[in-house]
């Protein structure tokens, strides 16, 4: 595969997002959930997409978390998300951006996005780490 750094690029701008997330969670009091929530589900997508990237070369041009997610799973990457986890990190992308649908998102919804970007970039990059390793070794 000779997409690694195109796929890397992704993961980049993935954890730029969960960087800013965090970073408003530990700098601001009372909370931007919002916008914790919104980059934390940016930091997600780009992680899954990267993957979808790596495993069938494209991706789908969507902001739903459980429909990527299942397009992981059936490329053979299952991240562990569980089907309401999905739901919520979703609603993260859409009802985070205008003032007239803005939800009323709490430090737990916050904590939930900062929680599961973590733990996706992460898996995200181990599966491109050994996906690297493999084409590299004879």
């Amino acid at each position: 595969m000779d997409n690694f750094s195109d796929i890397s690029e992704w993961l980049t701008y993935a954890q730029r997002d969960y960087d800013i997330a965090l970073h408003l969670s530990k700098t601001f009091q009372p909370l931007p959930t919002e916008s914790i929530c919104y980059n934390s589900q940016q930091a997600i997508e780009k992680s899954l997409k990267s993957i979808l990237i790596l495993r069938t070369g494209d991706y789908r041009k969507t902001h739903d978390i459980r429909e990527l997610h299942q397009m992981c799973k059936e490329a053979g990457e299952d991240f562990g998300l569980a089907p309401n986890i999905t739901r919520t990190l979703t609603r993260f992308a859409t009802k985070s951006r205008y003032p007239d649908e803005i939800y009323d998102f709490t430090d737990k919804d916050a904590e939930i996005g900062l929680k599961y970007a973590e733990q996706v970039l992460t898996q995200a990059r181990e599966i491109l780490a050994k996906a690297q390793k493999e084409v590299e070794t004879p």
